[in-house]
């Protein structure tokens, strides 16, 4: 399937889990703005595209970026109003080709949303930058999936405490007659689980798919309820998380998507029926992840639950 066919499909589900808190903040790329963008944020957006490859799969050569033009209009670019400072850069499902990220681009101090998923940042050859991140103080939303990076999720990133929504993970769609379409996935780790959201007060939204968590599954759930207490979207799917889940995640009570399927080395228990307690919890997969025992009579009373998948949970009965 053509890049761009397939592209669409990971953008409808990212839209998806990503809607409530990107339409909060408004239209946050292609607005117009009264000031020229300023000479220095020009200079390293150039730089940027310098670094980039494009190829048959590309939908675009981003032909608007251009010396001595203003890089407020051009593609993927979002600017303040006021003073010209770049504050989005949004080059998701392009077809981008590159040799890792650029250190040029944290020289975009003024981003508040960066997003350059699905593209290919390597292929799994070249490690996430492990410092720049941090200076990248001002993000609300990063979105770093199926970009092909590999690695230590960098501490930069754990800084970062603005952050409303984090998207670092790999995903699989299912395309027409059954057939896989295999995205570029990440190849990250994550070791200490509990130094990556430690500063992340104000996240709502936290997708991990994919990345290998190396934390317990039950300390992974306590540092969440601690330090990420207006959590709505939580994916972990495919983490290889080993343990259980804990009660602390009841107390992440406006949660409204949990995902967790796929986790085959969790600790085999009953459905934990806690997790209902969030009113408003509309999506919850919890496939293959060793539940067993009885299907609580229960489950579906929370009257905004939307999707449910308990699959690939043999000795899960009722």
């Amino acid at each position: 399937m053509a890049f761009v066919g397939w592209a669409l499909l990971l953008v409808a589900r990212l839209h998806s889990l990503t809607a409530s808190s990107v339409h909060a903040h408004g239209n946050l790329t292609h607005h117009s703005s009264p000031s020229l963008c300023l000479p220095d944020q020009a200079n390293a957006l150039l730089k940027l595209k310098q670094s980039f490859f494009f190829d048959s799969y590309s939908t675009t050569t981003l032909p608007s970026w251009q010396a001595d033009t203003d890089c407020c209009l051009w593609e993927g670019v979002g600017c303040t109003n006021s003073s010209g400072h770049v504050t989005a850069l949004n080059l998701s499902g392009i077809g981008l080709y590159s040799l890792g990220i650029d250190p040029t681009l944290f020289n975009l101090t003024y981003l508040r949303l960066l997003d350059l998923s699905i593209n290919d940042f390597g292929t799994q050859r070249y490690d996430i930058s492990s410092v720049g991140f941090e200076k990248l103080s001002l993000l609300t939303h990063l979105n770093l999936s199926n970009i092909g990076i590999t690695g230590q999720i960098p501490a930069g990133i754990s800084k970062l405490r603005n952050l409303l929504s984090l998207d670092l993970g790999s995903y699989v769609f299912t395309g027409d007659e059954g057939s896989v379409i295999n995205f570029i996935p990440n190849d990250l780790q994550e070791y200490y689980f509990h130094n990556l959201v430690v500063n992340l007060t104000n996240l709502r939204e936290l997708i991990l798919d994919g990345v290998s968590i190396y934390s317990r599954a039950e300390d992974c759930f306590k540092a969440l309820a601690k330090f990420t207490p207006h959590l709505r979207v939580l994916s972990l799917e495919q983490c290889g998380l080993q343990g259980h889940i804990d009660r602390s995640l009841k107390r992440l009570d406006s949660l409204v998507t949990i995902k967790l399927s796929g986790n085959y080395g969790m600790t085999p228990g009953p459905f934990p029926e806690f997790i209902m307690n969030s009113f408003n919890l509309s999506v919850l997969e919890l496939a293959g992840i060793n539940l067993e025992g009885w299907f609580p009579r229960g489950i579906f009373q929370p009257k905004y639950l939307r999707v449910l998948d308990l699959s690939r949970n043999p000795n899960l009965l009722g």
